[in-house]
């Protein structure tokens, strides 16, 4: 009886360790591999949220969202990311895209055109998208 008791807490024990490992190590899933919940132009997007933020937070917040426009300017701040701004016809909001260094192609420079796959989080001074890859 004893025995079997142990047999059960070992098993019990290797099945959790697994459990907490794979958990541990699990990743993102690709935003590329995603289907996008809506396709809109970074206009549009911005001006959904400066129209109503909470219908516009409901609607977009944790999904993933595909916009298509032009390359306002390309940032590399100091946390290991590169913002991609898209023009939106507004001087003080974009749409901000972000990207890992590695996975943005050198050709992604301001003026060009770009279509973008990205988890939306909101609006903070522009509308973020995280996670992001191009679409080609």
């Amino acid at each position: 009886m004893r025995r079997a008791f142990l047999i059960i807490v070992v098993l019990v024990a290797v099945g959790a360790g697994w459990y907490g490992w794979t958990e541990y190590n699990r990743t993102a899933e690709d935003t590329a591999d995603l289907d996008a919940a809506e396709t809109l132009d970074p206009a549009a997007l911005l001006q959904a949220f400066t129209a109503d933020e909470n219908a516009a937070n409901a609607r977009f917040n944790g999904k993933v969202l595909e916009v298509h426009g032009e390359v306002r300017a390309v940032n590399a701040p100091e946390n290991g990311l590169v913002d991609v701004v898209l023009e939106t016809g507004d001087p003080l909001a974009g749409v901000v895209c972000q990207f890992a260094q590695a996975d943005l192609p050198n050709n992604v420079v301001a003026g060009a055109p770009v279509r973008i796959k990205g988890l939306c989080t909101g609006l903070l001074m522009d509308v973020v998208l995280q996670r992001c890859a191009l679409v080609e």
